[in-house]
C-alpha cells in the first residue's frame, strides 16, 4: 500500500486512540498516538508530521491550546479538532487560529467526507512543506542569478568559478531561452572586471549596414551627421566584457575585424587612420553549429578556432527537469514582488505538468508562462491557470541522439536505482551502501550528484 502522510492523534481516551490509529493506519498512513499534550508537543518537536488530530478535550493543555503550540513549531503542519456537537462554536474558532478543519465525536470513517478532509489536510501541509524546501533552496542555489540543483549546471558553475579571472575569449552554445546571457554575466561577475561594462548585444538585431560603426566606432566628419568621434561597443566596454549573442549571424567581413581586434586588441574607427588599443573581454553565443557553418563556408575558420579555447554548452531546460520547481519558486517570487501579490506557490498537478512539459523555449518560456499564470492566480497557480498546450501535453518524444539518449537514460536509470535502493533500506545509507557493494561514502557522493535525499524515504512504511 502506497504511503500517504505521517498523522499525530491526541486523546486522552486510549481505546480511541488505538482504534484511530489502526484505521488510519490500513488506510496508509504512519500514525503515532498521544494521550499527553506535552508529550505531543515534544514529538512534534522531533518529527516530520503532516497532521495532527487532537481532540479539543484534553487535560491540562486543551486542543485549541495545543493547536497555537503546534503551529509556533512548524506552520505547515495541518490539526484537525476532533469535538462534540456541543463544541462546534469553539472547533470554528480554532479555524480562524490556523485549524484546517474540525471532525465531530465519535468520528464515522464510513463517510467519505471524512477521509477526504484528511486527505486534503495531509496534501495541503506537504504542499506547504515543499513550497519551503523550495524557497529555502532556492535561496541557496544561486550564484546571484543562476539558479539550479542540476549536476550539469553545478559543473558548468564550477567550471567558469575557474575560468573567470582568466582573460580568456568564451564561447558559449546553448538552445534559444537557454539562458547564455545569465551564464556570460556570472563569468563577468566573478571576474576582476565586475566594477567595469558589461555590455550585451544581439548580434542578429543590428542592420549589416550599420554592424561596423556599432562594433567599432566612427570618426568625427567621415560622413553626413557624424559631428563628433562616436564611440562603439567595444571601446564602450573598456576594461570589462562584450558579450556577443548569436554571433553566427555576424557578417563575415565583420568576422574578419573581429578576428583582428581578438588577437591585437585594437580597434579602429571608421574614417580613422589610427588604431586604439582597447582592453575588452568577448564572450560570444550562439545556437547553431559553428563548425557546420564553418564547412558551408558562412563562418570563417579561424574566428571559429579563436572562439573554440573555452567552451560551454548549456543543456536545454527538458535535459534537466530537476531545476524547474526551483525555477518555478524563482518566476512566483520575481512575479509577486512586480505585481504585489502573494502567490504561495503551485498546487501539485500543475507542478507535475510544468515537469512534464518539453519546453521548446527553455526557462524564457517557462517565465513567460508563470508570468501569466502569477496574474491570474491567488493563493497558489493551478492546472486551470496553464496554458491549454501545456494541461493537454502528452509526452511522446523520443531522443534519436545517440549521445543524448545515452547521457539521458544513464542519468535516469542511477536516478531510479539509488531511488529504489533507498525505498527498500527507508533512507538507511550505510545498508544502501552495503547491499550496492560500494563504499558509503561513494553512496553519498552520489546520491549528491543524482539530487537524492535520503531523508525522503525515512519514516516511511
Amino acid at each position: 500500500m502506497n504511503y500517504k502522510g505521517y498523522i499525530l492523534v491526541v486523546d486522552d481516551e486510549e481505546d480511541i486512540l488505538f482504534s484511530i490509529k489502526e484505521i488510519l493506519e490500513d488506510e496508509g498512513y504512519k500514525v503515532d498516538i498521544e494521550s499527553s499534550a506535552e508529550k505531543a508537543i515534544q514529538l512534534v518537536k522531533e518529527n516530520d508530521y503532516d497532521l495532527v488530530i487532537s481532540d479539543l478535550k484534553i487535560p491540562k493543555i486543551t486542543g485549541d491550546k495545543l493547536l497555537k503550540e503546534v503551529k509556533k513549531i512548524n506552520k505547515n503542519i495541518s490539526f484537525i479538532i476532533l469535538t462534540a456537537y456541543g463544541s462546534i462554536d469553539v472547533a470554528v474558532s480554532c479555524m480562524k487560529d490556523g485549524a484546517f478543519s474540525f471532525l465531530t465525536k465519535p468520528i464515522d470513517f464510513n463517510d467519505e467526507m471524512v477521509w477526504k478532509t484528511i486527505q486534503e489536510a495531509v496534501e495541503k501541509s506537504k504542499l506547504l512543506k515543499e513550497n519551503a524546501k523550495l524557497k529555502e533552496e532556492f535561496s541557496k542555489q544561486k550564484i546571484d542569478f543562476i539558479i539550479t540543483r542540476n549536476p550539469l549546471m553545478k559543473e558548468i558553475i564550477n567550471y567558469i568559478q575557474k575560468i573567470a579571472n582568466f582573460d580568456f575569449t568564451v564561447l558559449i552554445y546553448g538552445e534559444s531561452g537557454t539562458g547564455k546571457e545569465l551564464i556570460a554575466r556570472a563569468i563577468h561577475q566573478l571576474s576582476s572586471r565586475r566594477n567595469k561594462p558589461f555590455l550585451a548585444v544581439n548580434c542578429a538585431a543590428i542592420s549589416k549596414d550599420i554592424m561596423e560603426s556599432e562594433f567599432f566606432g566612427v570618426k568625427k566628419g567621415v560622413y553626413t551627421g557624424a559631428d563628433e568621434d562616436r564611440k562603439g561597443i567595444l571601446e564602450q566596454a573598456e576594461g570589462g566584457t562584450v558579450f556577443l549573442d548569436e554571433i553566427s549571424e555576424l557578417p563575415l567581413d565583420i568576422q574578419g575585424k573581429l578576428l583582428r581586434f581578438l588577437q591585437d586588441k585594437e580597434i579602429r574607427k571608421i574614417g580613422d587612420v589610427v588604431s586604439k588599443k582597447v582592453d575588452v573581454r568577448v564572450i560570444a553565443a550562439t545556437n547553431k553549429d559553428l563548425k557546420k557553418l564553418v564547412q558551408e563556408g558562412k563562418f570563417r575558420e579561424d574566428l571559429y578556432f579563436r572562439l573554440e579555447g573555452l567552451k560551454i554548452e548549456i543543456p536545454p531546460l527538458r535535459e534537466r527537469k530537476d531545476d524547474i520547481p526551483l525555477l518555478v519558486y524563482h518566476f512566483i517570487d520575481k512575479f509577486n514582488k512586480k505585481y504585489m501579490k502573494e502567490i504561495k506557490g503551485v498546487m501539485p498537478d500543475a507542478l507535475e505538468a510544468f515537469i512534464k512539459y518539453k519546453w521548446e523555449g527553455n526557462v524564457r518560456q517557462l517565465e513567460n508562462v508563470i508570468n501569466e499564470a502569477s496574474i491570474l492566480a491567488e493563493d497558489y497557480i493551478e492546472m486551470k491557470h496553464l496554458p491549454e498546450y501545456i494541461r493537454n501535453y502528452k509526452s511522446d518524444e523520443i531522443i534519436f541522439d545517440y549521445n543524448q539518449a545515452k547521457k539521458y537514460y544513464e542519468y535516469k536509470f542511477a536516478q531510479n536505482y539509488f531511488r529504489t535502493l533507498l525505498a527498500y533500506t527507508e533512507g538507511n545509507i550505510s545498508q544502501a551502501a552495503k547491499l550496492a557493494n560500494i563504499e558509503r561514502q561513494s553512496l553519498q557522493k552520489l546520491l549528491k550528484k543524482y539530487n537524492i535525499d535520503p531523508s525522503e524515504f525515512r519514516n516511511k512504511r
